[in-house]
């Protein structure tokens, strides 16, 4: 009796050992599901297309007038991401005031900007690692003989200086000018500054240097004046959700890349005025 019962009992612990075997294999073979909420990477992978904001602003962004084609120095970047992943690329445009929030909703991936990187900005996005830097320019007019050779010299009396209302510069200038006249201009045509020499309502305008040698290669009343005074350098980065970290490195990565193949040189060469520095030459402070 006691054998027939050890019999039996043997017998349903290789039924049950047998069963364990089987179900070990079915996990082994059955293929790994996706995430229930994939991020980053993947998400962009099963999906199937990848999801870029964009902010037009020659030469880093382009958008053909008579196709509405999006290129660039950035989207050509984006584009070598997107084969290397094999998924298409949606653009959608955005604004310095939206675009966080377009990444935060989820209505795209990343955003490629061009976008300076800020303080305030890097408390609600991540940034990558800079894929360019751009410092700052001035204008004067052509006809003037007021030609600064540095950043100081401007701080004349009776010199007007424009400036574009919440931008760095018109902090930069509010805290190192003493003598000069600040013509402080609201909305958001990056070009005021410098409209505003063309016009005569000041002697001096400053942007950014892209902007600056756009504008004065399309007005010949003005001429750009200190391109190497290195005034307020900022990087420009692309952006992804606070949380992508996954998604981020792979952005860095592939900036890495770009930079270290030559491909961003050669993408900058096919436009018409480059990004100024690759890696800023920054010198250490000296004591005064």
């Amino acid at each position: 009796m006691t054998k027939r019962r050890d019999r039996g009992l043997f017998a349903r612990l290789q039924c049950f050992l047998l069963l364990l075997a089987v179900l070990g294999c079915d996990q082994r073979d059955s293929p790994s599901r996706p995430a229930a909420n994939p991020t980053g990477v993947d998400r962009i992978i099963q999906r199937g297309e990848m999801r870029v904001g964009y902010l037009v602003w020659p030469p880093a962004v382009t958008r053909d007038q008579r196709t509405g084609e999006i290129g660039g120095i950035f989207p050509d970047m984006v584009k070598q991401l997107a084969d290397a992943l094999r998924v298409r690329v949606v653009w959608q445009e955005v604004t310095l005031a939206n675009f966080s929030a377009a990444l935060n909703t989820g209505q795209i991936d990343f955003s490629i900007g061009p976008t300076f990187v800020t303080i305030p900005r890097a408390a609600v996005v991540s940034f990558t690692q800079p894929v360019a830097y751009v410092g700052n320019a001035a204008v004067v007019r052509t006809n003037s003989d007021f030609r600064p050779a540095s950043f100081e010299e401007v701080d004349r009396p009776g010199i007007k200086v424009a400036v574009l209302q919440g931008q760095a510069l018109q902090e930069l200038v509010a805290r190192s000018f003493r003598s000069a006249q600040p013509v402080v201009l609201s909305g958001s045509d990056l070009t005021a500054p410098l409209a505003a020499v063309s016009s005569g309502r000041a002697d001096i305008g400053f942007m950014n240097s892209v902007t600056v040698e756009a504008y004065a290669a399309a007005h010949p009343e003005v001429t750009p004046v200190l391109r190497d005074a290195r005034i307020e350098v900022l990087p420009l980065a692309w952006a992804t959700r606070t949380r992508d970290d996954d998604l981020r490195n792979f952005l860095d990565a592939s900036i890495t890349y770009l930079k270290s193949t030559g491909r961003i040189a050669e993408f900058q060469q096919k436009a018409s005025t480059p990004l100024l520095y690759d890696i800023p030459d920054l010198e250490p402070v000296r004591q005064r």
